[in-house]
Formats: C-alpha cells, structure tokens, sequence
C-alpha cells in the first residue's frame, strides 16, 4: 500500500468497484500522484480533522473511460485527480456539509452534498479562483 498521507493511500483515491476499469484507473491514476497528494494534505486531511471522523472514500481519480461510465461530467476533476467523492464514518451528511462550508480555513473549488455522499474539490491553483468555494446542495 502506498501512504500518500497519513491517512490516505493511493489505492483507495484510484479504487473503483467496476471491474473492468481497475487497472486501467489505477495505472492511468499514477499520471496524477501529485494532484492525489494535494488533494490529501489540503483537503481530506483537514476534513478529516474537521469532523473528527474518519472519511470513507468513494470516488477520487476516475480515468475518462470509468467517469465516462458512470456518467460523470466530461470536465469533472475526478479525471485529473483534484476531487473526491466521501462518506464520513462519525458525521452525519448534513452536519458534515455545513462544518465543511463554515471552515474558513479550507480552500476548496467545490462542495457537493449528494444524495449519498459529500463531494469535495480542489480550489485554485487546480480551478479557477471564480469558481471557488461554490457550495451546494444536490
């Protein structure tokens, strides 16, 4: 297993549950280990910290052929490896969403509560400091 961050390894930011695209994500996810590693220290970690719980990461590096699968979008930073779909262990869903949202200290380009999970994105230099801090509810 390889620690990207204390709390975090690379095969759980590359893992899918779709069989067919496992190699194909994890070999093309090693492209993007320094976006991975920042997406760890400037954002999951300090989520992590901030809800006082541990994160179960469902989605992060999605290569074009898995997001095309899953319908994700053809601009999503899934496929650069600047986001991350999350579920915390100790949190409930909305009480996560607005602690995430209320941190001024965490920079963040997207926040998403989905029916399900939270999604998290890397803000700037990865996104443009326009679409920053959006925070919204699915």
């Amino acid at each position: 297993m390889i620690k990207i961050s204390p709390h975090f390894s690379f095969e759980e930011l590359v893992f899918t549950s779709f069989h067919d695209f496992k190699a194909l994500n994890s070999l093309e996810g090693e492209k993007r280990l320094p976006e991975l590693t920042a997406l760890s220290f400037y954002l999951l970690e300090p989520v992590r910290r901030i809800l006082n719980s541990p994160l179960k990461i469902t989605s992060a590096y999605r290569c074009r052929a898995l997001n095309s699968f899953v319908g994700g979008s053809a601009s999503s930073q899934h496929l650069k490896g600047e986001a991350a779909d999350f579920i915390p262990l100790n949190v409930g869903l909305d009480e996560a969403f607005v602690k995430i949202k209320n941190c001024t200290d965490l920079h963040f380009g997207q926040l998403i509560s989905e029916p399900g999970w939270l999604h998290i994105s890397l803000g700037t230099p990865f996104r443009d400091l326009k679409k920053c801090g959006q925070a919204f509810i699915k």
